[in-house]
């Protein structure tokens, strides 16, 4: 009984201590949830993500199986979404292909938001020289055509979909540098942080401890949103050629074997292209719903 009354009593100081938090976060919850919107495209991205965990329970066939005599074949009933050039069955690509979609936008994601948040911290806390070194260089990629940087440095590393993710990873990444460095120019100045400094606080436990934590709802926000037109432009590379091999399952490069077949066959490139957009357009619109209850402004 004394361990039950410990447990209780400790869960009771938790609430207690926590007891704004949780408001906050049940707030958020049904702010999110007011928008239809928002929630369709929470449905859509989960159920993508749902669908590229367990792809090889839900494809009817193998990644890699073909049948030739089927190329070019209409959708029936084995093949619900016909096949393609290669026989292969397209609605078991389709499930494949988001795997490798998944894998495209999370990598290149991740890495941008490494690399971005690093440099623009460091940028806007230390200020100087140091933040003028580092907006420079972040100028020079922004300078570029996005797509056409992309392709020049792919071009320079070689086709492939590792090429390709190293690439828009390059490209994408001083787009959160200026975000976060414009949220810490901001923050820094506070009387929080003020109060750090004066008890002896590192810069570095400054930074990781005070500044990011209150600086970080932008990156979400465009983390997310940013995660649709990453899969956009990696297909837009496997398109023309510089990414995905043909064959693969992968949705550029299936609308692009497709091509050729777009009067006879358009199913080909027709449901890749409807899977892109699908996709696309959850990300945007849970990104939108997570913009209303992380914006201060768009709250009241």
């Amino acid at each position: 009984m004394e361990t039950i009354a410990k447990k209780q009593s400790f869960i009771n100081r938790w609430m207690e201590k926590n007891d704004s938090r949780i408001k906050e976060w049940r707030h958020s919850v049904r702010l999110f949830f007011k928008s239809p919107l928002a929630v369709i495209g929470l449905i859509i991205v989960i159920g993508f993500i749902l669908v590229a965990i367990f792809a090889p329970m839900l494809a009817p066939y193998p990644l890699n199986w073909r049948d030739f005599a089927l190329q070019n074949a209409a959708p029936s009933d084995a093949h619900l979404l016909g096949n393609e050039i290669y026989g292969g069955d397209i609605f078991s690509m389709i499930i494949w292909g988001s795997r490798t979609s998944l894998l495209i936008g999370f990598f290149v994601v991740f890495v941008c938001v490494t690399l971005g948040t690093l440099v623009g911290v460091i940028a806007a806390y230390y200020g100087g020289w140091v933040d003028e070194a580092l907006m420079r260089v972040t100028d020079i990629f922004l300078a570029f055509p996005y797509l056409v940087l992309c392709m020049v440095i792919v071009a320079a590393l070689g086709s492939g979909l590792m090429n390709v993710m190293i690439a828009m990873a390059i490209v994408s990444w001083p787009s959160y540098a200026r975000l976060i460095r414009g949220q810490v120019l901001s923050i820094k100045e506070r009387n929080y942080i003020e109060a750090a400094r004066s008890v002896g606080a590192s810069d570095w436990r400054i930074m990781t401890r005070h500044i990011l934590p209150n600086s970080f709802s932008p990156i979400i926000v465009q983390s997310t949103m940013d995660l649709g037109s990453i899969m956009i432009t990696a297909a837009a590379l496997s398109f023309i050629g510089m990414g995905a091999g043909p064959g693969e399952a992968e949705w550029g490069r299936m609308i692009t074997d497709g091509q050729s077949q777009l009067l006879n066959a358009p199913w080909i490139s027709t449901f890749p292209g409807l899977a892109i957009l699908i996709v696309c357009l959850g990300f945007n619109l849970f990104g939108d719903g997570l913009r209303d209850i992380l914006d201060p402004k768009m709250r009241r």
